[in-house]
């Protein structure tokens, strides 16, 4: 299966994702009284989540300044990136600090600048607001519970990366081969997530009984082994995070046994997995699968985390984040287990929360 270069339908789903957040932010910000918002993101994806622009290069970086009743305008580092930069349709200049983006009579601003997880707030951009005596008002609380929920347009990205990163793990074919490397392995499976329009991808791979999957060390798979795959990619403005289990052929009890149990925790993760109920009842439910085929005490990772224009988002399917399941989320739900000598797999990809329950993003996915 071959993906084309973006159609223009989907850089208007693009588009169309950028702009009701925008629209959200907008009335955010006047509900705050505030005449403007300053976004910006260096490695992470605030930016890109309010406009559908994701920065290239290594040092590259944006910046989105969105007033309150005003055209915004983005800010690119690069300045041979605003030409690409302007693709998102918004008036874009080049920067040489994100302070250039805010008009100079600003008193008081929105910050976004972060995630969940990353504090972008740097000291030269604190001091700066500082010197021009700009109070900012930080709006990460804002952002991450309001990029939980998904827009109809936000869940069309995150399906065609789905399917980009189902197209990538079968490139890795369906069962361990002797004598590849998992620097091949990893080759093999970014250059098809790339073929099918992945702006960026990173696959990580785990040879034999008990191996972490990680990024390639030059390990080469020997008769009897299985691999384990875990592939990120960043595609058309959305993030996705699936994983499969590659066993030897012929396979081993061992690896029945691990991926049966993965498959099963995975389902009764899925089922739980419904508005109202907690997160701890659902990670109660995926251990208590673990725990009747004999392999709780291997559990590796949590069982998964929210997607969307980065990760992880809410809610982490980890035990006392007090948090419940929330109609509208779309979330990895990832299980590993890792026994040294032993069952070793895991299995996981994405799912939208409905009002009736979870279900698969991409079914008919390897990981389903």
């Amino acid at each position: 299966m071959r993906f084309p270069a973006p159609t223009e339908s989907l850089k208007d789903t693009i588009a169309m994702a950028a702009a009701t957040r925008r629209a959200h932010l907008r009335d955010h910000l006047a509900r705050l009284g505030l005449p403007g918002a300053l976004v910006y993101s260096r490695r992470r994806s605030a930016v890109t989540w309010l406009t559908g622009y994701a920065p290239g290069f290594i040092s590259n970086s944006a910046a989105l300044w969105m007033p309150t009743a005003a055209e915004p305008v983005l800010g690119v580092e690069f300045p041979f990136e605003v030409e690409r930069a302007h693709h998102s349709g918004l008036h874009t200049v080049p920067m040489s600090s994100p302070l250039d983006l805010i008009p100079a009579d600003v008193e008081r601003i929105g910050l976004l600048a972060g995630d969940l997880v990353i504090d972008e707030r740097t000291p030269a951009l604190l001091e700066g607001l500082r010197s021009r005596n700009i109070d900012p008002v930080d709006l990460v609380a804002w952002a991450t519970e309001t990029r939980e929920l998904k827009t109809g347009p936000e869940r069309e990205l995150l399906t065609h990366a789905a399917h980009i990163g189902d197209l990538a793990l079968r490139a890795a074919g369906d069962v361990a081969v002797p004598g590849i490397s998992d620097y091949e392995i990893a080759a093999r499976v970014e250059a098809a997530a790339r073929a099918a329009g992945a702006l960026r991808c990173l696959c990580l791979v785990g040879i034999g009984d008990g191996a972490v999957i990680t990024e390639a060390t030059g390990a080469v798979v020997a008769p009897g082994q299985s691999v384990g795959l875990e592939v990120s990619l960043y595609a058309a403005g959305a993030f996705m995070h699936v994983n499969t289990t590659l066993p030897p052929a012929p396979s081993r009890p061992a690896d029945h046994r691990a991926i049966a149990a993965c498959r099963a925790a995975r389902t009764a993760l899925i089922d739980a997995l419904s508005p109202g109920n907690t997160v701890d009842a659902v990670v109660t439910a995926g251990d208590t699968i673990l725990a009747e085929h004999g392999l709780l005490a291997c559990k590796e990772y949590d069982f998964g985390h929210g997607l969307g224009c980065d990760t992880p988002e809410h809610p982490r399917l980890l035990y006392g984040t007090g948090r419940t399941v929330t109609a509208g989320a779309v979330v990895a739900v990832h299980v590993a287990v890792r026994r040294p000598g032993g069952e070793t797999a895991m299995i996981g990809g994405p799912v939208f929360i409905t009002e009736d329950g979870a279900r698969e993003l991409c079914p008919g996915a390897v990981w389903t």
